[in-house]
């Protein structure tokens, strides 16, 4: 069984997408006190993804198109001045309208948009200096959960987040997006954050066969190169056996990704 071939099939075994919350404090930018980001931010969404659904609380590009929101935001400062690392995730318009447990929508696919704007000449609007868009995220058209993460001594990256429950088996993991020279690269395609199968038929004929594995994933802040070091604990039981490993995932500059174990990237 491979993930990959089922994750926008089935309902995902991650939380779904919070911080809403910041979707307000965007949508009230033009308010008196509102700040100067929101106000950026605020216009590059409504330049970018056009019209506002009041009933669908997100931006909608055109009849049919996915829902976009902002799941992520970061102002940081470089010796170029600001930069504004975005992220907007977009829900199929069913999953929005009949609540995504209850939808299964084969071809339809939640996305998600990664950016990382600066100020225009005028100081007035954003622009894109990287971005990749439309990557296929989530399950039954709602997209996975994204965090904006420290990755290095002056690298912020985008954590991507989804998980799946089939057949008793549950899996999540991350996917870490970096920029890379002039784009934004898939730096870990997988990274395994929690397995298990205790409602398989598997576990249930033959307890020696039941697992619960976890990981904790945190970036050694020790490290001097440009992308800090992975360190990875694994822990959870296999069996009547306890797991523990530890596992250090290192980034090759020159190929520019996680160089990621066998054991932190295989499901089921």
């Amino acid at each position: 069984m491979h993930f990959d071939t089922l994750k926008n099939r089935f309902r995902r075994f991650a939380a779904p997408l919070a911080a809403l919350g910041a979707l307000f404090a965007f949508q009230s930018a033009h308010a008196a006190g509102a700040t100067d980001t929101e106000r950026l931010l605020h216009g590059f969404m409504r330049d970018t993804y056009g019209g506002w659904r009041a009933d669908l609380k997100g931006w909608q590009p055109g009849e049919g198109f996915n829902i976009y929101r902002p799941c992520a935001s970061l102002r940081v400062g470089t010796p170029d001045g600001p930069r504004y690392l975005l992220a907007m995730c977009g829900a199929t318009p069913d999953s929005e309208r009949q609540g995504a447990q209850a939808m299964d929508a084969p071809g339809q696919s939640a996305t998600l948009d990664l950016y990382v704007l600066k100020p225009a000449a005028d100081g007035r609007h954003l622009e894109a200096v990287l971005k990749k868009t439309d990557i296929a995220s989530g399950n039954d058209g709602v997209p996975g959960g994204v965090s904006i993460e420290r990755l290095g001594p002056h690298l912020f990256g985008f954590v991507e987040r989804e998980g799946a429950t089939l057949q008793g088996y549950s899996q999540s993991m991350r996917m870490i997006w970096l920029p890379r020279g002039d784009a934004l690269v898939l730096a870990a395609p997988r990274i395994n954050e929690a397995l298990d199968n205790l409602g398989s038929l598997d576990c249930g004929q033959a307890k020696s066969r039941c697992e619960t594995r976890s990981f904790a994933i945190a970036p050694d802040t020790t490290g001097s190169d440009d992308v800090y070091p992975l360190t990875v604990i694994e822990t959870g039981t296999r069996g009547e056996r306890d797991i523990h490993a530890r596992y250090t995932v290192r980034f090759d500059a020159a190929r520019g990704r996680y160089v990621v174990p066998k054991a932190l990237r295989e499901g089921y």
